[in-house]
């Protein structure tokens, strides 16, 4: 089980996130009374897809020797709050020419990282305040 904490003070929406021995912050913009002092939090879910589709990928391609070059992957979240939907929406690029068959393969493993898999899954929540 992977486990990350979040501690915000007294700082409007200024948040430090510690995972492992790794740490980042996060903040809201300025136009919504943030410092901009780090990813927001819905940017950081984006990351975390775009991460993890191109480690995905990385693997994908070196085991199977394709000399893919780098991999750069964007992805960008619509949310419609009167909905309650989410969509994501990823561009994958490679520096190396890729034949029509890599392209099309690389791209169903795109949709196999474990992040994806969890969002298109059914996610549980727990919640405990003490």
């Amino acid at each position: 089980m992977n486990t990350s904490s979040a501690f915000t003070g007294s700082t409007h929406y200024l948040t430090t996130i510690t995972a492992r021995t790794h740490t980042t912050t996060v903040d809201e913009p300025l136009d919504k009374g943030g410092a901009d002092k780090g990813f927001n939090p819905e940017e950081l879910l984006a990351a975390a897809l775009a991460s993890c589709a191109s480690i995905t990928l990385r693997m994908y391609a070196d085991r199977k020797n394709w000399l893919v070059g780098d991999i750069a992957v964007d992805v960008s979240v619509e949310r419609n709050a009167e909905s309650n939907t989410t969509s994501f929406t990823k561009t994958i690029k490679f520096s190396n020419a890729l034949t029509d068959e890599q392209r099309q393969r690389l791209s169903e493993i795109a949709e196999r990282c474990p992040i994806e898999r969890a969002l298109k899954g059914t996610p549980t929540f727990q919640t405990t305040v003490l």
